[in-house]
């Protein structure tokens, strides 16, 4: 077995290995960019999810899912924020406003909202987005949601 230190050292086929230890890490690099990127994922056949960070410390997650054939049921969570402070929350399918109120987060660190919306034709486009009046942290997510 080589020591670290002594194989980052060593020229290995005309390439020194600092470049090849510089690539690796820039893959890193971009694989860990992906993953904080908004994780899509489905619960069932009939929901959609997905999740990411806000621009702070906290975490969002938004599900669509049908809650009868002509209704769909939105759900935005906000986890892992300060309890007691006010977010304003809005939510929209294909652009149109479908909610716009405050919430305050629980002593859990959580803040929840859920509505209903009309199932429209084609593809259903939702847009989840929470501000913080205290800290000034933003949470956005969006599905396409099309069953």
């Amino acid at each position: 077995m080589v020591p670290l230190w002594t194989a980052a050292s060593r020229v290995h086929h005309g390439v020194m290995l600092p470049k090849v230890v510089r690539a690796v890490a820039a893959a890193a690099l971009g694989l860990s960019l992906a993953l904080s990127q908004a994780a899509v994922g489905r619960a069932n056949d009939d929901e959609m999810r997905r999740e990411g960070s806000c621009s702070g410390h906290s975490d969002w997650r938004l599900e669509v899912r049908h809650d009868d054939s002509n209704t769909l049921e939105v759900r935005f969570r906000i986890e892992h924020t300060p309890s007691g402070k006010v977010w304003e929350i809005f939510l929209s399918d294909n652009g149109t406003r479908f909610f716009a109120g405050t919430r305050t987060s629980s002593s859990s660190g959580e803040v929840r909202v859920r509505k209903l919306t009309g199932d429209r034709a084609g593809t259903d486009r939702i847009k989840a987005y929470g501000y913080s009046r205290a800290t000034g942290e933003v949470c956005s997510g969006r599905v396409a949601y099309d069953r």
